[in-house]
């Protein structure tokens, strides 16, 4: 740069997109807070009512596979429509059909069928809408001027600070009113997320033309998404081990937890408190990858805290009935697992060019989610006919084994490859060029 010139910030731009980033994240932070509620109230709401371990993780399978499949279908639309306006319609559909649920428990006994279908349609609603965001969030990270790395952070630190907040929440105020008018609470947040939006985010308001090689319409842009997914080793790796771990996941939350409590002394209020240590060790993590996560080597950290993190809490209901080994295996488990979605996030977004990122996130999420719908109905089964402790020790062993992917596969290594995110060379793979 000559001597005696320096660049001039814009006075008013920069001010307009730092509050688009605080905008997205406050929104994040509301939804998230309101759908952690509806994660304790939905499960406890079925097995109160129906008493079957079974049927509460058939409910979680109505809800996940909408939303898998939403989020899959929707990536096209994304890319073309804009991420803005689309999260903005989905959170406001949201809205509506959560709000049936309570609505209808108002009137009198609903027919288990009937709570299925709406849980169905919020769930798929709750699918697009996210996908939506993801596609979002990268645009509102560039206009911000911060790293991949630094903003994915603090987007995941959001969503453990919601963790935190929400899950104990939800405990004391199913305890207090109930499961199904709780659920108000998270129709409420789907309301304020779509307001936030509109009124503080500007990026990601047009869709992106498609290239040459996308020309076709919904079907051709969605097999875009599908090729450049197939093309990389790294991310159908991420897929194939998300996959599995999300179902062991989903049958802790959804089934092992609300049986564990419901066998012991502790009362619905344990719900949230579990939640609560999960989420107090893993804001702890995210300030301590915020500090330290740049320098560190992305492989080696992901494989070492996912195995250590993610089966921990299986193998602490298999093992345990007292409430606080079990909270302090929480409080590590969360701790550990603070790291795994920056690095994921911000591995992906490098080697996705921008106008692809709605497909290619959506095709990623719903491979990577498509175990989710099942694990509440494994987790349900294995908990009525195996009981509780077998079925944990068994998922918390699977678990283990699926985590040593990233030690012996090859394909993981690229983790550590940090490029430009948005941009992929001509013959489609990742460059090293930066984002426009």
């Amino acid at each position: 740069m000559p001597a005696g010139r320096r660049t001039v910030a814009n006075p008013e731009k920069e001010p307009r997109v730092r509050r688009g980033l605080a905008g997205l994240l406050a929104a994040e932070a509301i939804s998230l807070l309101g759908s952690r509620i509806t994660f304790v109230a939905l499960p406890w709401l079925v097995l109160t009512s129906t008493g079957s371990a079974l049927l509460a993780g058939v409910a979680g399978f109505a809800e996940m596979l909408p939303y898998v499949l939403a989020g899959l279908l929707g990536g096209p639309i994304v890319d073309r429509a804009g991420p803005r306006p689309t999260a903005v319609a989905a959170d406001v559909a949201s809205m509506i059909a959560v709000i049936g649920i309570p609505v209808l428990y108002a009137t009198g006994a609903v027919p288990y069928h009937t709570l299925l279908v709406l849980i169905a349609v919020a769930g798929a609603l709750r699918g697009f809408g996210d996908t939506a965001k993801r596609a979002l969030l990268p645009r509102v990270i560039a206009a911000a001027g911060l790293s991949t790395e630094r903003g994915t952070t603090l987007y995941d630190g959001i969503s453990r600070v919601a963790t935190l907040l929400g899950l104990p929440l939800a405990g004391l105020l199913v305890a207090a009113a109930g499961p199904a008018r709780v659920l108000l609470a998270d129709a409420a947040s789907f309301g304020a997320c779509a307001l936030l939006i509109t009124l503080f985010v500007r990026a990601g308001s047009t869709g992106q033309p498609p290239a040459d090689d996308e020309e076709g319409g919904y079907a051709a842009a969605l097999r875009c998404g599908f090729r450049h997914v197939r093309q990389d080793r790294l991310i159908i790796g991420i897929m194939s081990m998300l996959f599995v771990t999300n179902l062991f996941d989903q049958a802790y939350a959804t089934v092992f937890v609300p049986v564990w409590v419901r066998e012991g002394p502790h009362g619905p209020a344990a719900l949230g408190v579990l939640g609560s240590a999960f989420g107090i060790g893993a804001v702890a993590g995210n300030i301590l990858w915020t500090i330290v996560g740049p320098r560190l080597p992305r492989r080696s950290t992901f494989a070492v805290c996912f195995l250590l993190g993610g089966p921990a809490q299986l193998f602490a209901l298999s093992l345990s009935d007292r409430l606080w080994p079990v909270l302090a295996i929480a409080a590590l488990a969360g701790t550990l697992m603070a790291s795994i979605n920056p690095i994921l996030l911000a591995a992906v977004y490098e080697r996705v060019p921008v106008r692809m990122q709605g497909r290619v996130m959506s095709v990623l999420i719903a491979f990577s989610w498509a175990g989710i719908p099942l694990g509440g109905v494994l987790g349900g089964w294995a908990a009525d006919d195996l009981g509780l402790r077998t079925g944990a020790l068994l998922a918390g062993i699977g678990y283990l084994l699926v985590t040593l992917a990233p030690f012996v596969s090859s394909a993981w290594h690229a983790l550590d490859e940090h490029r430009a995110p948005g941009r992929v060379a001509e013959r489609g793979e990742p460059s090293l060029t930066s984002a426009g």
